[in-house]
């Protein structure tokens, strides 16, 4: 989808963001970051919005591995649980871009960054609502809850465990603290027998 130049901007950007701030991500920021022109940047995106854009985009690539794993045909329970420890594993790989999109502040202040970020979330939960969904008229799943807040718990759960670790400074092992969580969703999803 990138060239390799494109992918060292993105990810140059993101680590600006990440560790000066939104408010210093500049294409001479940028430019000065890789060692190369501003007009040479540029060539590969029209302005800093762009550049923000295709962040989304890249953050989507990252995470397809997670997403694929709910679209299998396998158990449920197991589809979303390797759902969560993929998406655990690539963030705990890519903890720049895990800090600069787990704070929605970056994207607030843009309508159509906005948009894009919900798009995503929404996807997301759609995907893993209709798995709950379709397991729970098996009866594979638990359906003590209703499939929306079982996704609601599963994806907010998941997504404080990631804000904690990135407020923490990734001090603590993102996969580990993951698995334990992904332990009690198995509890929570199971049927009683």
């Amino acid at each position: 989808m990138f060239t390799e130049r494109q992918q060292q901007i993105i990810e140059s950007a993101i680590r600006i963001v990440s560790e000066k701030g939104i408010q210093n991500l500049t294409i001479k920021n940028l430019s000065k970051e890789i060692g190369i022109s501003e007009p040479a940047i540029y060539r590969h995106f029209k302005n800093k919005f762009d550049v923000m854009k295709n962040i989304l985009v890249y953050f989507g690539i990252k995470m397809k591995p997670a997403i694929d794993e709910l679209k299998k045909k396998d158990n449920c329970i197991d589809c979303i649980v390797n759902f969560a420890n993929t998406q655990f594993k690539i963030l705990s790989a890519n903890h720049h871009l895990a800090k600069v999109i787990f704070a929605e502040a970056n994207f607030q202040n843009e309508e159509e960054l906005k948009n894009k970020i919900f798009l995503i979330m929404n996807n997301t939960q759609q995907i893993l609502n209709d798995k709950i969904t379709s397991a729970q008229q098996a009866g594979e799943v638990n359906n003590q809850l209703s499939a929306v807040n079982l996704t609601r718990i599963i994806i907010g759960s998941m997504r404080f465990l990631v804000t904690q670790w990135t407020i923490a400074g990734n001090m603590f092992d993102i996969e580990s603290e993951g698995n334990r969580l992904c332990t009690d969703f198995r509890k929570i999803l199971e049927v009683e027998k």
